[in-house]
């Protein structure tokens, strides 16, 4: 035991002594925090981006699809003419507009999925995610003309009204997050953009750090370090806990001064202690394992930097890091289903945003936790001792 404690403290104080490693592991997260969380503003601040509705259509299904519409928490739908709609897009007052063409109705009623038109200026990028909302909202209302008709034909009534009770239905009042909701602690149910980014970024860091961390074995190779570990009295199970138990405690280290740092600087409430621990427990774990792959697939130290720096960045994205998962399109949501930040983030929202406990973060640690050991599993069995 006090060969592993040994080799733990040396790699620990081998991290601290480098002055660059306070400032990535510290000064670079709270600084992303301020700049995505703070200047981005929070989720009340933040006016959401006008895109208009022209329905040439003027039928009870066209204006279900402008209400489903409006239901959407990313974008601001509003209803608008042609005319007004052209002309507010030349003038820059509006980003772009939706045009629900004549016919609308009928296309659905035989079962076709009409085409809509998204208009705007060149200067906005956010295009495919709009289109990708007025596609989900299509299909869901192609589904309920379809399911009236049924019930129609089954009864004699009028299809148009069972379309109107079955998007009442459907309303955001009625969701079952709501109903999860308002069953737990009051106090934290929302979680603004600055407590969202603070834990994002705070993984990423932790991740970069810790792929920094594993390149030591490399670098210990190098240096002939490991060579003189395998000669004393010490056997490669003890080097390798040694390793592992090392970089465990630097992860909390970090993590746990930037908790405390973003809860003083941008007043972010973490939630349930006793969550929190095991939550991100089960993120080093995962990111150690990780790490560790990464490093017994590098040859040397920089190679082994270069490649950790890419995974974490491009699967940060995809996790929802940066940005909410709940803006990219479908695709994207269903392979970041694949990805451990998504499953981080979604455990951190879950104790930060609506005071949940430990049994509400049991799928996202769980998860997380097989992730680590295949992870730990793949990296040990690939690490050799030579």
């Amino acid at each position: 035991m006090r060969k592993i404690v040994t080799i733990s403290f040396l790699e620990i104080g081998r991290v601290f002594k480098r002055r660059q490693s306070y400032f990535l592991m510290f000064a670079m997260p709270l600084l992303f925090t301020l700049l995505f969380g703070s200047l981005l503003g929070s989720d009340e601040a933040t006016k959401k981006v006008e895109i208009a509705v022209v329905d040439e259509d003027q039928s009870s299904v066209s204006k279900a699809f402008i209400e489903k519409l409006k239901q959407n928490g990313t974008f601001e739908f509003t209803e608008s003419t042609l005319q007004d709609a052209k002309q507010r897009v030349i003038d820059k007052e509006l980003t772009g507009y939706l045009l629900v063409q004549k016919g609308f109705k009928s296309e659905l009623q035989t079962e076709e999925l009409p085409q809509i038109s998204f208009i705007h200026g060149p200067e906005f990028t956010s295009g495919m995610i709009v289109k990708e909302i007025a596609g989900n909202k299509l299909i869901n209302v192609a589904i309920e003309v379809k399911a009236s008709q049924a019930w129609a034909n089954s009864s004699g009534g009028s299809w148009e009204l069972m379309l109107q009770e079955l998007s009442l239905e459907r309303t955001p009042a009625g969701s079952s997050v709501e109903k999860r909701v308002v069953t737990k602690d009051a106090s934290t149910q929302t979680m603004d953009n600055m407590s969202e980014r603070a834990a994002g970024f705070a993984i990423m860091f932790v991740m970069i750090v810790m792929m920094s961390s594993t390149g030591t074995i490399l670098e210990a190779k190098t240096t002939g370090v490991w060579s003189r570990l395998l000669t004393s009295p010490t056997s490669k199970g003890e080097i390798m806990l040694g390793y592992l138990v090392a970089f465990f405690v630097i992860g909390w280290i970090q993590f746990a001064v930037l908790m405390v740092s973003s809860s003083l600087l941008f007043n972010v409430s973490w939630g349930s202690l006793v969550s929190i621990i095991l939550l991100v427990s089960a993120v080093l774990f995962c990111v150690i394992g990780l790490g560790l792959v990464i490093a017994t697939y590098s040859k040397t130290i920089e190679q082994q930097a270069a490649l950790g720096n890419l995974i974490v960045i491009s699967t940060c994205m995809l996790g929802g890091v940066f940005w909410p998962l709940e803006i990219v399109p479908g695709f994207m949501q269903k392979i970041a289903e694949f990805v451990p930040q998504t499953w981080a983030m979604k455990g951190f929202t879950e104790i930060t945003a609506r005071g949940g406990s430990l049994i509400d973060i049991l799928n996202p640690v769980l998860i997380l936790l097989g992730f680590a050991v295949i992870f730990l599993l793949v990296g040990i069995k690939r690490v050799r001792f030579e």
